[in-house]
């Protein structure tokens, strides 16, 4: 008892500003029928293909609660058990995600704050989310705490 875990995160005094956490994946058919359930979001414009050929755009979006889900999980999978706590965390969407969309989530650390009593920091991040035309599909910021070691 008392042992710590391996850290596998990154720790706030290996981080400096200007680093990126990137990552890409295409959001399928069963990630929005999955988020449907979870967030009991049934709304036709991410559940009824037939009527949004007709409306505002054309077919079915993307939750916005799924997207920015997926951009937290950046930082989350880079920082893992460094992650103390998310602060803050706004998004602007500023086009459509689509149903096989491929996107590109990308994170840019543009502060560090050290907080040495809890052996870590602030980490300030601004985001984007790009489809594969370059298309710019969100805009984000964050803040969230990083420890030097595991939290576990």
């Amino acid at each position: 008892m008392g042992d710590k875990m391996p850290r596998i995160g990154r720790a706030f005094n290996e981080l400096k500003v200007g680093d990126i956490l990137s990552e890409k994946m295409t959001i399928t058919e069963t990630h929005v029928v999955r988020a449907a359930g979870l967030f009991n979001d049934y709304n036709a414009l991410h559940t009824n293909a037939l009527d949004m050929k007709n409306a505002r755009f054309g077919q079915r979006i993307v939750h916005g609660a799924l997207t920015f889900s997926l951009m937290v999980g950046v930082y989350s999978k880079a920082f893992h058990d460094t992650d103390i706590s998310t602060v803050e965390a706004s998004i602007k969407f500023t086009a459509p995600v689509y149903i096989n969309d491929t996107i590109t989530m990308e994170w840019t650390i543009t502060e560090l704050d050290e907080k040495p009593k809890l052996n870590g920091g602030l980490v300030a991040l601004t985001g984007e989310i790009r489809n594969s035309e370059g298309t710019v599909q969100a805009t984000l910021e964050a803040k969230i705490l990083v420890g030097n070691e595991t939290i576990f």
